[in-house]
C-alpha cells in the first residue's frame, strides 16, 4: 500500500515536471503504474512505439498522455518494491514547438530546469551534463514535507524533444545506486 502511495506521489511530481503546473481539469490524472517486473527482474531495453528514446529497465513501463491530446506529453513509468525500499522510473517526453535556439542558451535552460521544482522541493544538487548534439542538466531533490520523496532527474533537450528522466526512491542513498546509475547510463534520446 505504501508503494502505491509513493508511486502516485512520484507521478504527481513527474506531471509537475512535464507541465510546470497541475494538469488542467480536462486532463485526467495519470494512473498509478502497476509494478510489472520483467522476468526475474532482469534489465531489458525498452523503446516506446514512437522510438523517441531507448533505455534499460527492470519493469515494463506504462505509457500515459499527461497533457491535452492536441499537444501530447507522454509519460512512461513503472516502479518496483525491493527489500531496500520502493523505487520508481519515469520518463516524460514532449515535443519542442518553440525557438530551440533560445532554450539552448545555458542560463535560460538552467532556469527552466530550476522552475520544475515545486515550493516543497529542496534542491540538493544541479549540474550540467554533456549531451552530444543537445543540452542537459541533472538535479537531485528531496521533499521538505515528506522525507520519503526523493528524486534524481535529468532534463535533456535533444533534437525537437525535451526529456525528463526521473529515478525516485524513498531512500536518498538509492539515488546513487547501481539501479539508478544503469537507468541513466542506458538512456539514449533519438531524433
Amino acid at each position: 500500500m505504501k508503494l502505491l502511495h509513493v508511486l502516485s506521489s512520484m507521478i504527481t511530481v513527474t506531471c509537475f515536471f512535464a507541465c510546470g503546473i497541475a494538469p488542467p481539469k480536462s486532463v485526467s490524472s495519470a494512473p498509478t503504474p502497476t509494478p510489472t517486473p520483467t522476468p526475474n527482474g532482469q534489465w531489458r531495453v525498452y523503446t516506446p512505439p514512437d522510438k523517441s528514446f531507448s533505455v534499460e529497465l527492470t519493469c515494463e513501463p506504462r505509457q500515459t498522455n499527461v497533457s491535452e491530446p492536441s499537444t501530447p506529453i507522454y509519460q512512461y513509468a513503472c516502479g518496483l518494491e525491493e527489500s531496500i525500499g520502493p523505487y520508481f522510473f519515469a520518463i516524460v517526453v514532449s515535443k519542442i514547438d518553440f525557438d530551440v535556439a533560445k532554450i539552448r542558451d545555458e542560463a535560460t535552460f538552467e532556469r527552466s530546469v530550476r522552475e520544475l521544482l515545486t515550493p516543497n522541493k529542496r534542491l540538493i544538487q544541479l549540474v550540467p551534463i554533456k549531451i552530444e548534439g543537445g543540452i542537459g542538466r541533472e538535479m537531485i531533490f528531496t521533499n521538505t514535507r515528506d522525507d520519503l520523496d526523493n528524486g534524481r532527474v535529468r532534463v535533456i533537450i535533444f533534437g525537437k524533444h525535451r526529456y525528463e528522466i526521473l529515478f525516485a526512491a524513498t531512500d536518498l542513498k538509492m539515488l546513487e545506486s547501481a539501479a539508478a546509475e544503469r537507468f541513466f547510463a542506458t538512456f539514449k534520446p533519438r531524433r
